[in-house]
């Protein structure tokens, strides 16, 4: 059975060489012409007869070989460049492997991110492939931001909270501000009755159950919250998996300076999260301005001590 490839080759064969062949009858019709008997040569005869059909097949041949020669140098500068590219593409593949082996990152999981973008095909809908090349470009992103010290999100990204927490070693240090957990209206429980928050407390028991030491303070701004029985509820969740929990009010404070929504991870990364509540005529959006990964250790290490001072204020819940 014929292959596509070969029916290719063979339709781009055909017509090379019914080229080669007319070309050759181009010259090699003139020449016996020319030393044919009525031709404009002196002398008549076999011999020179056959001296012209040896000429005309000589001088033919050389034209079909010439011919033959030029296309094989051809094909053999094609040859030349798809090697060289070839190698060139070899060469940067093995530096960028050698890179992904000298990094953190394991190499099988850079080669599976690589193998699975490969079944994106285009027979895939256009809608597919583009989402799909913006979450690859995402990804890039993420890893080039935290090669260089800072990551930021527009908006809050729960996928980094619940990442960071399944990958937690030795601590997570929480100072969590009602505003963000709950936004501006009376609590009621807020993040942590939703999907993401159980999950988050599901992530946290997996981390305390491995070892991990995590501690939370949460910040509440007016005695009607402190009172309510769903932040009691809340307080009961986290000690029940094993977080030890404290609590912070505005009277406990000595300096409001610090006072934000962050987690400290092994004391080596700080998520933070600026949150808005812009008024919108009679409705009060609870919106995040942005999310940050903080890797710079002075800026770290500041987190780390204002938790430490936070901590020693607070007190446990009642």
């Amino acid at each position: 059975m014929t292959t596509p490839e070969g029916s290719r080759v063979n339709r781009e064969l055909i017509p090379r060489t019914l080229r080669k062949f007319l070309i050759t009858a181009a010259v090699g019709v003139p020449t016996y012409l020319l030393t044919d008997d009525d031709g404009p040569f002196i002398g008549t005869g076999e011999p020179r007869k056959a001296w012209g059909i040896i000429l005309t097949v000589f001088i033919s041949a050389v034209v079909f070989v010439v011919q033959y020669l030029i296309e094989v140098d051809r094909q053999l500068e094609t040859l030349r460049e798809e090697v060289g590219s070839g190698l060139s593409r070899i060469n940067e593949a093995t530096e960028l492997f050698g890179l992904v082996e000298e990094s953190a990152v394991q190499a099988d999981v850079v080669t599976q991110l690589v193998r699975n973008a490969t079944r994106v095909d285009k027979e895939m809908p256009t809608l597919v492939q583009a989402f799909a090349q913006w979450e690859i470009a995402r990804i890039s992103t993420l890893l080039r931001e935290l090669g260089e010290g800072n990551v930021i999100y527009e908006g809050e990204d729960r996928d980094w909270l619940l990442g960071l927490t399944h990958n937690t070693q030795h601590s997570l240090d929480a100072l969590s501000l009602n505003v963000v957990d709950q936004g501006p209206s009376e609590f009621d429980g807020g993040f942590w009755t939703t999907d993401a928050g159980q999950r988050y407390l599901d992530a946290q028991r997996d981390r305390i159950r491995e070892g991990v030491r995590i501690r939370r303070i949460f910040f509440v701004d007016s005695s009607e919250r402190l009172g309510a029985e769903i932040f009691r509820r809340v307080c009961k969740m986290h000690s029940e998996i094993g977080v030890q929990v404290r609590i912070l009010t505005p009277e406990q404070l000595a300096s409001p300076l610090g006072l934000f929504d962050f987690i400290v991870f092994d004391e080596v990364l700080s998520y933070e999260v600026t949150p808005s509540a812009p008024q919108v005529g009679e409705i009060t959006t609870h919106t995040f301005v942005h999310t940050l990964l903080v890797l710079e250790q002075p800026r770290v290490r500041q987190r780390i001590e204002r938790f430490k001072e936070l901590w020693e204020m607070a007190s446990p819940p009642a």
